[in-house]
């Protein structure tokens, strides 16, 4: 593989791996094989570590030693604290961004939202939940809030993973959904009502999965129902 500078040697290795345990290529739990990583990708070891220390930050792998290093597991706890974090931060970012959006942001999101269900329909295929982390990203960008794309998009990938491991051993996740009301509200800046079909659309995936798993975070997810855009936005 030809790459000029030997920092961007750590920038795909980050990539591939990533990929990898998004798609359950590398499912939870499982050894990544610096060895044959740094092999198959034509480069030395050391990028491969420096790879796997950043998804480490992220929650992605874990370090063990005299283990090596390790996929990290994925429970339906975990997900549940994930789900209670999007119905938080998602709304909000919804809201801002149908107070923010221009014409050309409204025509993202529509290309967005196209390649997303696109994927959907190929059949044979299995569907590439990152269109879908792609599109909320997008939301979250309208909304010139840096720090908050980056958790949306931290979040948005942790579901994405959660949702190709599931289907690696044969379970079932919600079907597409259409963002088009959504993108309506946005596009008609209905702060409102963008936030009120954000919050909705993450209990509805999160009831079809997780329902009644997790008792104490149950209790967390009802009461953060409670709270309102100027709650949220005040502190």
């Amino acid at each position: 593989m030809d790459l000029p500078k030997k920092e961007s040697r750590s920038d795909v290795a980050y990539g591939h791996l990533k990929r990898q345990i998004l798609s359950a290529a590398l499912p939870p739990d499982s050894v990544i094989d610096e060895k044959a990583i740094a092999e198959s990708l034509g480069i030395s070891r050391t990028p491969i570590r420096q790879a796997t220390s950043r998804l480490a930050t992220e929650g992605f792998v874990r370090v063990l030693p005299q283990r090596g290093t390790l996929v990290a597991p994925l429970s339906l706890s975990d997900m549940e604290q994930v789900y209670l974090l999007r119905s938080l931060v998602e709304p909000v970012a919804a809201s801002l961004a149908a107070q923010r959006a221009n014409p050309a942001d409204v025509a993202h999101l529509e290309t967005c939202e196209q390649e997303y269900l696109a994927a959907f329909e190929v059949e044979g295929e299995a569907p590439d939940h990152s269109l879908h982390t792609r599109f909320h990203v997008a939301v979250a960008e309208i909304a010139s809030m840096p720090r908050l794309t980056r958790i949306v998009r931290e979040l948005q990938e942790q579901t994405q993973w959660f949702l190709a491991v599931r289907l690696s051993q044969g379970r079932q996740v919600p079907s597409p959904h259409s963002h088009h009301p959504l993108i309506e509200a946005i596009r008609n800046s209905d702060a409102e009502g963008a936030r009120d079909l954000s919050r909705s659309s993450i209990l509805d995936s999160r009831s079809k999965i997780l329902a009644g798993v997790v008792p104490d975070a149950d209790l967390l997810l009802a009461s953060s129902t409670a709270m309102s855009l100027g709650e949220l936005t005040a502190r």
